[in-house]
Protein backbone atom coordinates (compact mmCIF):
# COMPACT_ATOMS: atom_id res chain seq x y z
CA UNK A 1 0.00 0.00 0.00
CA UNK A 2 2.81 2.31 -0.18
CA UNK A 3 3.70 1.78 -3.82
CA UNK A 4 -0.01 2.54 -4.49
CA UNK A 5 0.20 6.12 -2.02
CA UNK A 6 3.81 6.86 -3.90
CA UNK A 7 1.93 5.95 -7.47
CA UNK A 8 -0.96 8.79 -6.56
CA UNK A 9 1.26 11.26 -6.07
CA UNK A 10 2.03 11.30 -9.87
CA UNK A 11 0.40 12.45 -13.22
CA UNK A 12 2.41 10.01 -15.27
CA UNK A 13 -0.49 7.22 -16.24
CA UNK A 14 -2.12 7.97 -19.72
CA UNK A 15 -3.54 4.65 -20.33
CA UNK A 16 -7.20 5.53 -21.67
CA UNK A 17 -8.16 1.55 -21.52
CA UNK A 18 -8.85 0.08 -17.52
CA UNK A 19 -9.49 -3.47 -17.00
CA UNK A 20 -11.90 -3.76 -14.33
CA UNK A 21 -10.99 -7.42 -14.76
CA UNK A 22 -7.29 -8.25 -14.66
CA UNK A 23 -5.72 -9.88 -17.76
CA UNK A 24 -3.28 -12.02 -15.36
CA UNK A 25 -6.71 -12.90 -13.62
CA UNK A 26 -8.63 -14.08 -17.02
CA UNK A 27 -5.68 -16.04 -18.32
CA UNK A 28 -6.42 -19.05 -16.67
CA UNK A 29 -9.24 -19.18 -19.18
CA UNK A 30 -7.20 -18.83 -22.14
CA UNK A 31 -6.79 -21.30 -24.20
CA UNK A 32 -3.66 -19.37 -26.04
CA UNK A 33 -2.77 -16.58 -23.13
CA UNK A 34 -3.90 -14.11 -25.92
CA UNK A 35 -7.82 -14.85 -26.50
CA UNK A 36 -10.72 -16.04 -23.91
CA UNK A 37 -13.91 -17.23 -25.00
CA UNK A 38 -16.73 -14.49 -23.52
CA UNK A 39 -20.60 -15.51 -23.47
CA UNK A 40 -22.03 -12.04 -24.33
CA UNK A 41 -25.37 -11.70 -21.85
CA UNK A 42 -27.01 -9.36 -23.73
CA UNK A 43 -27.15 -10.76 -26.78
CA UNK A 44 -26.47 -14.61 -26.76
CA UNK A 45 -22.96 -14.10 -29.03
CA UNK A 46 -20.47 -16.41 -28.23
CA UNK A 47 -16.66 -15.95 -29.16
CA UNK A 48 -13.09 -16.06 -28.85
CA UNK A 49 -11.96 -12.06 -27.61
CA UNK A 50 -8.65 -10.12 -27.22
CA UNK A 51 -7.65 -10.35 -23.12
CA UNK A 52 -6.83 -6.91 -24.10
CA UNK A 53 -10.38 -6.11 -25.05
CA UNK A 54 -12.20 -8.44 -22.21
CA UNK A 55 -13.56 -6.54 -19.45
CA UNK A 56 -12.13 -3.17 -19.99
CA UNK A 57 -13.99 0.40 -20.30
CA UNK A 58 -12.31 3.78 -21.37
CA UNK A 59 -11.75 6.39 -18.54
CA UNK A 60 -13.62 4.27 -16.26
CA UNK A 61 -11.56 5.52 -13.34
CA UNK A 62 -10.82 9.05 -14.68
CA UNK A 63 -11.21 11.42 -11.55
CA UNK A 64 -10.49 15.41 -11.00
CA UNK A 65 -8.01 16.87 -8.94
CA UNK A 66 -8.46 19.62 -6.44
CA UNK A 67 -6.97 21.88 -9.45
CA UNK A 68 -10.10 21.01 -11.56
CA UNK A 69 -7.42 18.52 -14.49
CA UNK A 70 -9.00 15.14 -15.10
CA UNK A 71 -6.20 12.02 -15.10
CA UNK A 72 -6.21 8.62 -15.03
CA UNK A 73 -3.79 7.96 -12.27
CA UNK A 74 -6.27 5.84 -10.48
CA UNK A 75 -5.37 3.15 -12.81
CA UNK A 76 -1.73 2.97 -12.12
CA UNK A 77 -2.93 2.80 -8.17
CA UNK A 78 -4.85 0.01 -9.16
CA UNK A 79 -2.14 -1.56 -11.43
CA UNK A 80 0.21 -1.86 -8.15
CA UNK A 81 -2.42 -4.33 -6.65
CA UNK A 82 -3.19 -6.01 -9.50
CA UNK A 83 1.11 -6.64 -9.67
CA UNK A 84 0.48 -8.34 -5.92
CA UNK A 85 -2.88 -10.44 -7.36
CA UNK A 86 -0.51 -11.36 -10.25
CA UNK A 87 1.44 -12.97 -8.38
CA UNK A 88 -0.69 -13.93 -6.08
CA UNK A 89 -2.69 -16.01 -8.42
CA UNK A 90 0.21 -17.63 -9.24
CA UNK A 91 0.93 -18.99 -5.47
CA UNK A 92 -3.16 -20.37 -5.23
CA UNK A 93 -2.75 -22.23 -8.45
CA UNK A 94 0.16 -23.64 -7.48
CA UNK A 95 -0.95 -24.40 -4.15
CA UNK A 96 -1.44 -28.26 -3.16
CA UNK A 97 -2.86 -30.08 -0.30
CA UNK A 98 0.03 -29.57 2.62
CA UNK A 99 1.24 -26.66 1.43
CA UNK A 100 1.55 -23.67 4.14
CA UNK A 101 -0.18 -20.07 3.61
CA UNK A 102 1.56 -17.26 5.09
CA UNK A 103 -0.48 -14.67 6.80
CA UNK A 104 0.64 -11.65 4.70
CA UNK A 105 -0.59 -13.94 1.79
CA UNK A 106 -3.79 -14.24 3.24
CA UNK A 107 -4.04 -10.96 4.28
CA UNK A 108 -3.25 -9.95 0.53
CA UNK A 109 -5.63 -12.47 -1.00
CA UNK A 110 -8.33 -10.36 1.56
CA UNK A 111 -7.32 -7.04 -0.30
CA UNK A 112 -7.49 -8.41 -3.60
CA UNK A 113 -10.89 -9.68 -3.29
CA UNK A 114 -12.37 -6.93 -1.70
CA UNK A 115 -11.04 -4.72 -4.03
CA UNK A 116 -12.03 -6.82 -6.87
CA UNK A 117 -15.69 -7.03 -5.43
CA UNK A 118 -16.19 -3.59 -6.02
CA UNK A 119 -14.22 -2.35 -8.80
CA UNK A 120 -16.13 -3.14 -11.83
CA UNK A 121 -19.20 -1.50 -13.79
CA UNK A 122 -21.86 -3.75 -11.65
CA UNK A 123 -21.01 -2.61 -8.04
CA UNK A 124 -20.90 1.15 -9.57
CA UNK A 125 -24.51 0.37 -11.23
CA UNK A 126 -24.92 -1.14 -7.04
CA UNK A 127 -23.89 2.14 -5.52
CA UNK A 128 -25.95 4.37 -8.35
CA UNK A 129 -29.05 2.20 -7.21
CA UNK A 130 -28.71 2.34 -3.86
CA UNK A 131 -28.03 6.26 -3.85
CA UNK A 132 -31.30 6.67 -6.45
CA UNK A 133 -33.31 4.69 -4.07
CA UNK A 134 -32.41 6.79 -1.09
CA UNK A 135 -33.39 10.04 -3.12
CA UNK A 136 -36.94 8.84 -3.99
CA UNK A 137 -37.61 6.85 -0.97
CA UNK A 138 -35.73 8.43 2.11
CA UNK A 139 -36.32 11.93 0.89
CA UNK A 140 -32.29 11.94 1.76
CA UNK A 141 -30.72 14.90 -0.56
CA UNK A 142 -29.63 14.06 -3.93
CA UNK A 143 -26.14 12.95 -4.85
CA UNK A 144 -24.59 12.55 -8.33
CA UNK A 145 -22.60 9.24 -8.21
CA UNK A 146 -19.29 10.75 -9.93
CA UNK A 147 -16.53 8.93 -10.66
CA UNK A 148 -14.81 10.82 -8.14
CA UNK A 149 -17.27 9.82 -5.91
CA UNK A 150 -17.20 6.21 -6.84
CA UNK A 151 -13.36 5.99 -6.40
CA UNK A 152 -13.58 7.24 -2.93
CA UNK A 153 -15.94 4.73 -1.70
CA UNK A 154 -13.82 2.26 -3.79
CA UNK A 155 -10.83 2.46 -1.45
CA UNK A 156 -12.60 3.85 1.41
CA UNK A 157 -14.09 0.46 1.25
CA UNK A 158 -11.12 -1.99 0.47
CA UNK A 159 -9.99 -2.16 4.01
CA UNK A 160 -13.45 -2.96 5.58
CA UNK A 161 -14.22 -5.52 2.88
CA UNK A 162 -10.34 -7.03 3.36
CA UNK A 163 -11.39 -6.77 7.30
CA UNK A 164 -14.83 -9.15 6.96
CA UNK A 165 -12.77 -11.29 4.43
CA UNK A 166 -10.68 -12.11 7.10
CA UNK A 167 -12.30 -12.93 9.67
CA UNK A 168 -13.74 -16.10 7.59
CA UNK A 169 -12.48 -19.24 6.83
CA UNK A 170 -10.50 -19.81 3.77
CA UNK A 171 -11.17 -22.93 1.78
CA UNK A 172 -9.87 -24.14 -1.50
CA UNK A 173 -12.47 -26.04 -3.64
CA UNK A 174 -11.24 -28.18 -6.72
CA UNK A 175 -13.42 -29.84 -10.07
CA UNK A 176 -10.90 -32.22 -11.35
CA UNK A 177 -12.68 -32.02 -14.54
CA UNK A 178 -12.29 -28.02 -14.92
CA UNK A 179 -15.82 -26.45 -14.66
CA UNK A 180 -15.76 -23.41 -13.15
CA UNK A 181 -16.46 -20.33 -15.01
CA UNK A 182 -16.36 -16.81 -14.08
CA UNK A 183 -17.82 -13.59 -14.89
CA UNK A 184 -17.24 -9.67 -15.49
CA UNK A 185 -18.60 -9.92 -11.71
CA UNK A 186 -15.73 -12.37 -10.05
CA UNK A 187 -16.25 -11.58 -6.49
CA UNK A 188 -19.70 -13.05 -5.91
CA UNK A 189 -22.07 -14.37 -2.81
CA UNK A 190 -23.63 -17.53 -2.00
CA UNK A 191 -27.04 -16.63 -2.15
CA UNK A 192 -28.70 -17.40 1.29
CA UNK A 193 -31.75 -20.14 1.51
CA UNK A 194 -33.50 -17.60 3.49
CA UNK A 195 -34.26 -15.89 0.55
CA UNK A 196 -32.76 -12.44 2.29
CA UNK A 197 -30.55 -10.49 0.27
CA UNK A 198 -26.62 -11.88 0.32
CA UNK A 199 -24.06 -9.50 1.60
CA UNK A 200 -20.53 -10.64 2.85
CA UNK A 201 -22.31 -10.34 6.50
CA UNK A 202 -24.93 -12.78 5.29
CA UNK A 203 -23.91 -15.37 2.74
CA UNK A 204 -22.39 -18.93 3.88
CA UNK A 205 -19.46 -18.70 0.86
CA UNK A 206 -17.77 -15.64 -1.25
CA UNK A 207 -16.38 -17.14 -3.83
CA UNK A 208 -13.57 -16.25 -6.18
CA UNK A 209 -12.73 -18.67 -8.80
CA UNK A 210 -8.72 -18.37 -10.13
CA UNK A 211 -8.84 -20.84 -12.77
CA UNK A 212 -11.46 -23.52 -14.71
CA UNK A 213 -9.94 -26.11 -11.91
CA UNK A 214 -9.99 -23.86 -8.38
CA UNK A 215 -12.32 -22.23 -6.45
CA UNK A 216 -11.12 -19.92 -4.23
CA UNK A 217 -13.99 -19.40 -0.96
CA UNK A 218 -13.75 -17.77 2.30
CA UNK A 219 -16.64 -19.60 4.40
CA UNK A 220 -18.19 -18.82 7.91
CA UNK A 221 -17.48 -22.43 9.25
CA UNK A 222 -14.10 -22.23 11.13
CA UNK A 223 -12.51 -25.22 11.49
CA UNK A 224 -9.15 -24.64 12.79
CA UNK A 225 -7.42 -24.77 9.54
CA UNK A 226 -5.67 -22.30 8.00
CA UNK A 227 -7.10 -23.50 4.73
CA UNK A 228 -9.41 -26.09 4.26
CA UNK A 229 -8.99 -28.35 0.63
CA UNK A 230 -12.07 -29.82 -0.81
CA UNK A 231 -12.81 -31.94 -4.01
CA UNK A 232 -15.99 -30.90 -5.34
CA UNK A 233 -18.83 -32.73 -6.83
CA UNK A 234 -21.23 -32.38 -9.98
CA UNK A 235 -23.57 -30.38 -7.70
CA UNK A 236 -21.07 -28.32 -5.71
CA UNK A 237 -19.98 -27.02 -9.14
CA UNK A 238 -23.66 -26.94 -10.54
CA UNK A 239 -24.29 -24.20 -7.86
CA UNK A 240 -21.66 -21.91 -8.40
CA UNK A 241 -22.19 -21.89 -12.17
CA UNK A 242 -25.53 -21.06 -11.41
CA UNK A 243 -24.31 -18.01 -9.60
CA UNK A 244 -21.76 -17.10 -11.75
CA UNK A 245 -24.46 -16.96 -14.86
CA UNK A 246 -26.77 -14.83 -13.05
CA UNK A 247 -24.39 -12.59 -11.40
CA UNK A 248 -22.42 -11.92 -14.89
CA UNK A 249 -23.22 -7.95 -15.55
CA UNK A 250 -22.64 -8.82 -19.98
CA UNK A 251 -19.62 -11.30 -19.61
CA UNK A 252 -19.80 -15.27 -19.20
CA UNK A 253 -16.37 -16.56 -19.27
CA UNK A 254 -15.41 -20.01 -19.53
CA UNK A 255 -12.96 -22.44 -21.68
CA UNK A 256 -13.98 -23.16 -25.06
CA UNK A 257 -15.10 -26.63 -24.88
CA UNK A 258 -17.54 -25.57 -22.12
CA UNK A 259 -20.54 -26.80 -23.78
CA UNK A 260 -23.27 -25.73 -20.77
CA UNK A 261 -23.08 -22.13 -20.87
CA UNK A 262 -26.41 -20.81 -22.51
CA UNK A 263 -24.53 -19.66 -25.61
CA UNK A 264 -26.88 -18.03 -28.31
CA UNK A 265 -29.47 -16.91 -25.74
CA UNK A 266 -29.76 -13.08 -24.17
CA UNK A 267 -30.09 -13.14 -20.17
CA UNK A 268 -33.12 -11.74 -19.19
CA UNK A 269 -32.45 -9.20 -16.64
CA UNK A 270 -33.23 -9.40 -12.65
CA UNK A 271 -33.03 -6.67 -10.02
CA UNK A 272 -29.70 -5.64 -9.41
CA UNK A 273 -30.64 -4.15 -5.58
CA UNK A 274 -32.35 -6.09 -2.93
CA UNK A 275 -33.98 -3.85 0.41
CA UNK A 276 -35.52 -5.77 2.81
CA UNK A 277 -36.82 -4.31 5.88
CA UNK A 278 -35.86 -6.26 9.03
CA UNK A 279 -37.39 -5.86 12.74
CA UNK A 280 -34.53 -4.94 15.73
CA UNK A 281 -36.75 -4.27 18.04
CA UNK A 282 -40.27 -2.96 19.21
CA UNK A 283 -41.55 0.08 17.23
CA UNK A 284 -37.98 -0.24 15.40
CA UNK A 285 -36.88 -1.46 12.10
CA UNK A 286 -33.58 -2.16 10.34
CA UNK A 287 -32.76 -1.59 6.24
CA UNK A 288 -30.90 -4.68 4.79
CA UNK A 289 -29.04 -3.94 1.25
CA UNK A 290 -27.31 -6.57 -0.92
CA UNK A 291 -26.71 -7.36 -4.72
CA UNK A 292 -26.74 -9.46 -7.02
CA UNK A 293 -27.76 -9.91 -11.25
CA UNK A 294 -27.46 -7.85 -13.61
CA UNK A 295 -30.25 -5.21 -13.99
CA UNK A 296 -30.79 -1.44 -12.90
CA UNK A 297 -33.82 -1.53 -11.23
CA UNK A 298 -34.38 -2.17 -7.23
CA UNK A 299 -36.41 -4.94 -5.84
CA UNK A 300 -37.84 -3.37 -3.04
CA UNK A 301 -39.10 -5.42 0.10
CA UNK A 302 -38.73 -2.59 2.34
CA UNK A 303 -41.69 -1.65 4.02
CA UNK A 304 -44.44 1.21 3.83
CA UNK A 305 -43.91 3.84 5.22
CA UNK A 306 -40.10 2.97 6.68
CA UNK A 307 -40.74 2.12 10.23
CA UNK A 308 -37.70 3.35 11.76
CA UNK A 309 -37.18 6.73 9.63
CA UNK A 310 -40.65 7.53 9.92
CA UNK A 311 -40.44 7.03 14.09
CA UNK A 312 -37.54 9.24 14.03
CA UNK A 313 -38.95 12.09 11.79
CA UNK A 314 -42.01 12.34 13.90
CA UNK A 315 -39.94 12.35 17.02
CA UNK A 316 -37.26 14.91 15.51
CA UNK A 317 -40.55 17.28 14.55
CA UNK A 318 -42.08 16.55 18.29
CA UNK A 319 -38.89 17.75 19.51
CA UNK A 320 -38.70 21.05 17.02
CA UNK A 321 -42.62 21.64 18.31
CA UNK A 322 -41.59 21.33 21.85
CA UNK A 323 -38.87 23.88 21.64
Amino acid sequence: MSRVAEVATKRDCVSRRHHYVPQSYLRAWSPDRKRVRVLDTRNGIDKLRGLRDTCVEENFYRVTDGRNRQHNQVEAMLAVIDDEMAALLETLRRWSPGDDIQFSEFMSLAVVVGLQRNRTPQARRHLASMSGWLTQRAGQPEQKLSTDYYVDVLFRALYEAADQLSTRQLEMWDDPRGRFITCDQPVLFSQNASGTPPSMNTSRYVWWPISPHRLIVFSQKHQGQKVVHRTVERRGVDDVRKVYIRGAESAIIALPEDRDVPSGKRLHRRPQLQIDCKPLEERKCGLRFGWGGHATNPLDHACRPLCAMAALGKQQNGQNELV
